[in-house]
């Protein structure tokens, strides 16, 4: 066996499963009313009316237009397991085994199977009625020769007659998976475009937002120079107003300083950084001098940065306030 044949029998079984249990949802769905399908009303021998679908069978209450027949009378049921084959080959395998059960030939006979995987291969389990039975329910109840056939069992699962109806009616069930697997796909697709919508719409008006910015980045080059200046202008007359507020006249704390202070006083430095002035000198005493510039309505924040200090020449104390220039008179 080469590695493709190996690959080949390892990955088939696994598709035929795969198929087996899509159809196997398929009939489900069915039965609920989930999935589109030909709801099939069927008559049994005693002229109960059953409507089928996806396997299942459920009396009906009142009497509908029969168009199949359903045998649950007189049936020969049993099961068999094949040996590990593809999935196309079960038919012919069936066939050939319920030619050693069927105690009739199979031209008399009609039979309906339904075949599932198994660790093993596959399991399935096999009706037989005899084709009399069938044809006496047909005239029985005016159905037609070539109407589909049903054999059902206890549980109400309803198996198709393998015969030419049983295959007209899974190639009409064929239409309607394409149909149901279409409208599949277009109830997903609008519920991806509507997730994606929003998005779109986002994304568009990004794009849409970009594009206008760089039409209008050209247009508004010329408002920006002129904003910039006018920006540069402010700026330099905010610090003009600026150095005019922190500019202190000089004569005017001079004046100041000549009225504060008392005759017996004599300054030797005066320092003036805006509104910020250090003076330093002789007097006589230097906290009744600090006091009396302290009380001066012109001049606020007077302090001593270092102790004064009596000079001996002199006789007087060397000191150095710092003042703070607020205008105005004496108080």
């Amino acid at each position: 066996m080469t590695r493709k044949t190996a690959a080949t029998s390892r990955i088939s079984p696994l598709i035929d499963a795969m198929i087996w249990g899509l159809g196997d949802l398929r009939d489900r769905l069915v039965a609920h009313g989930w999935w589109p399908a030909t709801r099939t009303v069927a008559v049994d021998a005693d002229g109960r009316h059953w409507a089928i679908r996806g396997g299942r069978a459920s009396a009906l209450a009142r009497a509908r237009t029969a168009r199949a027949v359903v045998v649950s009378q007189r049936c020969l049921w049993g099961q068999v397991t094949l040996p590990r084959m593809p999935r196309h080959a079960v038919p012919a395998a069936m066939t050939e085994a319920l030619h050693g059960h069927s105690p009739l030939p199979l031209d008399h006979v009609l039979y309906a199977w339904r075949a599932e995987p198994a660790a093993d291969g596959w399991r399935a389990v096999w009706g037989i009625v005899p084709r009399s039975v069938v044809a006496d329910v047909q005239r029985s109840h005016a159905i037609a020769e070539g109407a589909p056939t049903y054999l059902m069992r206890e549980d109400g699962s309803a198996s198709l007659v393998r015969d030419a109806a049983g295959r007209r009616w899974r190639r009409r069930q064929a239409w309607w998976d394409v149909a149901g697997l279409a409208a599949l796909g277009a109830a997903l697709a609008s519920a991806s475009l509507l997730a994606l919508m929003p998005a779109a719409l986002q994304r568009q008006g990004v794009v849409a937002a970009m594009q206008q910015l760089q039409t209008l980045d050209p247009q508004a080059a010329p408002i920006r120079q002129q904003l910039d200046a006018l920006r540069t202008q402010a700026r330099v007359v905010e610090d003009i107003r600026a150095g005019h507020d922190a500019g202190v006249p000089a004569a005017s704390i001079i004046e100041a300083l000549s009225a504060a202070l008392p005759d017996d006083t004599v300054l030797d430095r005066i320092d003036i950084n805006g509104r910020d002035i250090r003076i330093s000198g002789l007097t006589p005493n230097a906290t009744d001098l600090l006091s009396r510039v302290a009380g001066y309505g012109a001049f606020a924040d007077a302090k001593a940065p270092n102790a004064a200090v009596r000079d001996p020449a002199s006789n007087k104390e060397r000191f150095t306030f710092e003042l703070r220039w607020k205008g105005g008179g004496a108080s």
